[in-house]
Order: structure tokens, then C-alpha cells, then sequence
């Protein structure tokens, strides 16, 4: 196209020429021209260097062949001359011409082509914001194709909340000012919005008037997407930095918890730290592991939850996880929530080396729902944190009941479950330090089943069992409880009674020895006999300041009631 385009003011031009040169030579030397015409349409197909090569030998050769003299580069006539130079003047002219009208064409078509292949909205307009031109990126970002904006206002894809900028913008252009990465927003063919980064341009005139102003926009939603995405990202896991050390700070308390009572208090408070409840509660359960009961609450109580519960009312106990409710009226709810039920909870059981040790029960506020292209509501992260507690909590309390085990496997008799020797000498030493540190008294009752091994041989070591747990069953019911009861070996026994006097620990002695006394034993059968007790007192500090020194005096005074018959109580002080 472009070549035929060339060819065509090529032989306008030409003709031009000829006819010119009518006036100055006759028709029939023509003939001598005519290598110019194949100079011109060379200079409009090839370009400007080989259009003027061309020229330039036409008239070479046209002077050295067709101009007399023959075969010389002279110039016979003046008037030989005349035409020579019109035709080389004509075909310098047209190449020059045709040369600059075409770079201008591809300039023209190469700008044309950039602005249509551009991925960014591309906008012409003039000074009152009527839209002259619009590329093909506009076409895909605004839903309008060019023939139906051109000719009108810019404020079509401007939001109503937005003309203020635009006139603002546009003041801006006018006074020559150019304007770059401008965040706005445009609107749609569909009344959606476009998020752009518009850059606006004075466009002159080649006098400098501003007569247009040029806009490209570019779509940030994209962009602005993905820096929310990130922007989210980096607030969840800066949130879950959070938790994770509000974790470690509640894992540290719960380790240096001495009883589940502690531990309860430390969960409750990091829970409402972590989980955004109205309110909550620690349920555990009770003694005989029939029922759960609340051990910790916290937030805004209501009148109506209950303080127990049973746990085949909770879906969390009966399926072993979780339990998330979102909305009551379209989920299964627990039976254990209190009338009218909230609209949503979350139960988390308490799980621990495979045993259900409890419940932790959050009242929630309703998640929000989340619009379209918003991002989600923070309630489906909740039970993360929330099982963490439970889970912490649960190994606590697993971890101290184990310990506790332990401990009451280290210091208690496994037969009567009362302490041992060994815990029996620990106590009674830090009662002698608080006795003697408040001035008060302290005594010590020794006590032996009187011809318990006779009994043992008579009815074997099962019954002699069965009588010991008996025994302590009875004395259990006439101790304090802040008595110390030992087995201190075999079927000899200490009772360690603080604050108590000679006289009293006399009076609670011979108590004791009555009620064995007048106890009939039975082991399965009717068994002959009864049993009778002898007993020992020492009091702090008169019979001894010492551990052992009581202990010594006990046992004294207990060795002379046997020595005077048995069944009776003998105080060391009255040796």
C-alpha cells in the first residue's frame, strides 16, 4: 500500500514535469527524459538515497548519451541545459518529498499502533473534557467501545463522588502542569468501579497552545489486591506471632501451677485474651466423673448457664473435637447451653494421653459475614488458638494428677492409704520448727494392735489385712484433719496432733483404744475375739525437743502399756 501510494505522487509529479517541459522543448525530443521517470518512481519505491542515485545517473547518462556532442560530458546547447537541470531539479524535489511523507506516515502509523497495543487505557480529550480518542485498552477497562464515547464527556466514567477531582485535575492540565500516578477511581459500562493510576499530560499545538490533555490510566485492582492480600498476611501473622507467645507465657504459668485450681485461673485468663468471647467457662469433672462442673468462668456471665453438666449433652465430648457454630438456628447445638442459647459457641474438649479430662465452653460474638472480594471473618481461625488452650490445660492437669499419684504413692501406706514412715518424720519435724517458733504444744500417739501376730497365724496375713484397713477406718473417724495418721511399721501406727496438749492427746487416746476396743472384727465370716489397742503419749517439749527424742518418749510410754496388761493409753510424762 504505502509503494503504490508512492508510485501514484510519483507519476502526478512526472506528468507535472512533462508538461513543463512542453514549454521548453518540443514533443519529439522527449524521448531524452525519459530515464528521469524511472529515477522518480525508484525515488518513491526505494527510498531517499536510492531515488537520488537514480536521478543523479539519469542525467548522467542522458547528457553522455543523447546530448550532442556524442559520447563527451559537454553541453552543446544552453538550451540542452535548461531542461536538464527542471528534471533533475523535479526528481531531487519528489524524493525529497515522498521520502519525508512517508517517515511522517510510519510515524504516524507507528504512534498509532503503540496506543492501540498499549495494556493501559489511553485517552485524548479536549480542555472541556470531551473525549477525542480512545484506544483499545479503554475498550476492555470501561466496557465502552470508541464509537460510543467519543464526542462526549469524560464525566461518563467518572463516579458522581469524583467530579471534584476531575475538574481539579483538569485545572491542573490547563495550566500546563502534568500529573503523575494520581490513584483514582473511574466507573464501568456496568456501574462497577475500576481502581486506576492515572497520568495526565498537556498536549500542544505547535504554537505551544494547550488545545487537548492527554490521560493514560492503569488498573491497580490487580495491584491493590494483591497488596491487601499481603497487607492481611502480614496482620494474620502478626496476630499469630501474638498468640503464639501469649502461648508460651500461659504454657510457662501452667507448668508452674501446683494445683488444677491454678491451672483453671491461668487458662481462663489467657482465654479471654486470645479468643474475642463474650464470656466462657472451664468445665471439669466432678468426683465421681458422672458430671462436668464449671471450675473457672469469665466475661459477661448470663443468670441462665449452668453450673453442671452432662457429657452426653455436648457434640465436643461425644465426638472428641471441636465443636464450632457459627449459627445456632442452622447447626447442631449442644443441649448443654443455657435458654434461649447463643448464636454462636465453641466447645473444645480437653483431651489428655487419651483420657477426656474436661471442656473449655466460649460464648462468641456472631462472625461478620464477608461481602464479596472481602476477606474472611477472623472466627475461622478461632478454634486453633482455642484447642491449644485446651490442649495445655489438659496436659497441666493430667501431668499433676500424675505427679500427685506419684507423690501419694511415695509417701502413703498402699494398704490403709494413710502416710508413711518416711512422710510421718518430714512432718513432724516442721511441726517441732512452728512449735516451737509459736510456743505451742505438739504431741505424738503412738499405738500397737495388741497379739496382732497371734491373729496373723490364727486366720492368716489376708485377714490381718482386712482388720489393719478396718482399724484406720475407725481411728479416721477421730482425728482432725489437720492431724498427721502413719503407719510406722507393721501394726504400729503415729498420730501426730498439733497444738495439742498431754492432757488432750490423753483424752483422744483413750477414745480411740474405746472404740477398737468395743469394734467386733469380721472377715467374711464371724471372726473370735475382739481387738483392744495399746497407746503411747509424748508431748513437745516436755517429753523430748527432738525428733527423735518424741519419738523415743512414744515409744516408751507405749512399751509400758504393754507391760501393764495392754488395752490401755500410758502418757510418757508419767513414767
Amino acid at each position: 500500500m504505502r509503494v503504490l501510494k508512492g508510485i501514484a505522487i510519483a507519476a502526478v509529479s512526472v506528468t507535472l514535469a512533462l508538461v513543463l517541459t512542453l514549454e521548453i522543448a518540443p514533443l519529439h525530443q522527449q524521448f531524452k527524459f525519459l530515464l528521469f521517470f524511472v529515477a522518480v518512481f525508484a525515488s518513491a519505491s526505494a527510498g531517499i538515497w536510492p531515488g537520488l542515485l537514480a536521478t543523479l545517473l539519469s542525467v548522467l547518462v542522458t547528457d553522455y548519451f543523447l546530448i550532442e556532442p556524442v559520447h563527451s560530458f559537454a553541453i552543446s546547447s544552453p538550451a540542452d541545459l535548461v531542461p536538464m537541470l527542471v528534471f533533475s531539479g523535479a526528481g531531487f524535489a519528489i524524493t525529497w518529498v515522498i521520502h519525508h511523507s512517508r517517515r511522517s506516515e510510519e510515524a504516524t502509523r507507528t504512534a498509532a499502533a503503540v496506543i492501540e497495543s498499549s495494556a493501559d487505557s489511553i485517552i485524548r480529550t479536549s480542555l472541556d473534557n470531551t473525549i477525542l480518542s480512545w484506544n483499545r485498552a479503554a475498550e476492555r477497562a470501561y466496557g465502552y467501545s470508541a464509537d460510543e464515547v467519543i464526542g462526549r464527556s469524560l464525566s461518563l466514567i467518572v463516579p458522581p463522588d469524583y467530579a471534584d477531582e476531575l475538574d481539579r485535575l483538569t485545572e491542573q492540565v490547563r495550566q500546563g502542569r502534568s500529573i503523575q500516578n494520581h490513584e483514582t477511581v473511574r466507573a464501568n459500562k456496568d456501574g462497577g468501579r475500576v481502581e486506576v493510576a492515572l497520568t495526565l499530560s498537556p498536549v500542544q499545538d505547535r504554537d505551544g497552545k494547550i488545545v487537548a490533555m492527554s490521560i493514560i490510566a492503569r488498573d491497580i485492582g490487580e495491584r491493590k489486591q494483591a497488596e491487601e492480600a499481603i497487607r492481611e498476611s502480614h496482620q494474620k501473622l502478626k496476630q499469630q506471632t501474638h498468640q503464639l507467645k501469649l502461648l508460651a507465657e500461659m504454657g510457662d504459668l501452667l507448668q508452674a501451677s501446683s494445683t488444677p485450681a491454678d491451672a483453671y485461673a491461668v487458662a481462663a485468663r489467657f482465654a479471654q485474651r486470645l479468643i474475642p468471647a463474650t464470656s466462657g467457662a472451664v468445665f471439669a469433672y466432678s468426683a465421681p466423673r458422672r458430671e462436668l462442673e464449671v471450675v473457672s468462668r469469665w466475661g459477661e456471665v448470663q443468670p441462665k448457664e449452668p453450673d453442671l453438666m452432662s457429657p452426653d449433652t455436648c457434640w465436643a465430648l461425644r465426638t472428641g473435637r471441636p465443636h464450632f457454630v457459627k449459627d445456632s438456628h442452622s447447626s447442631l447445638v449442644c443441649r448443654h447451653l443455657p435458654n434461649p442459647s447463643p448464636a454462636c459457641y465453641l466447645c473444645v474438649p480437653m483431651i489428655a494421653h487419651g483420657e477426656t479430662l474436661g471442656l473449655l465452653y466460649f460464648q462468641l460474638n456472631p462472625p461478620r459475614q464477608a461481602s464479596l472480594g472481602e476477606a474472611p471473618s477472623e472466627s475461622a481461625d478461632l478454634p486453633w488458638p482455642a484447642t491449644s488452650i485446651a490442649d495445655q490445660l489438659a496436659f497441666a492437669v493430667a501431668n499433676m494428677k500424675l505427679r500427685e499419684a506419684l507423690r501419694a504413692q511415695s509417701i502413703r501406706d498402699p494398704l490403709t492409704g494413710w502416710f508413711n514412715r518416711r512422710y510421718m518424720e518430714e512432718t513432724l519435724e516442721r511441726e517441732i520448727l512452728r512449735a516451737a517458733r509459736n510456743k505451742h504444744p505438739l504431741s505424738v500417739i503412738m499405738l500397737d494392735v495388741d497379739n496382732f501376730k497371734g491373729f496373723n497365724d490364727s486366720f492368716g496375713h489376708q485377714a490381718g489385712d482386712v482388720v489393719l484397713q478396718n482399724l484406720c477406718q475407725i481411728m479416721r473417724s477421730h482425728i482432725r484433719n489437720e492431724d498427721v495418721a502413719c503407719r510406722y511399721g507393721g501394726d504400729e501406727f503415729v498420730l501426730v496432733l498439733p497444738d495439742t496438749s498431754a492432757e488432750l492427746a490423753t483424752r483422744r487416746a483413750e477414745e480411740l483404744r474405746t472404740a477398737v476396743a468395743e469394734m467386733g472384727m469380721r472377715n467374711q465370716a464371724q471372726l473370735p475375739g475382739t481387738l483392744t489397742l495399746s497407746v503411747g503419749v509424748a508431748t513437745f517439749p516436755t517429753d523430748g525437743s527432738t525428733l527423735n527424742e518424741l519419738l523415743r518418749a512414744a515409744d516408751s510410754a507405749l512399751f509400758r502399756a504393754k507391760g501393764e496388761g495392754r488395752d490401755r493409753v500410758s502418757l510418757h510424762s508419767r513414767i
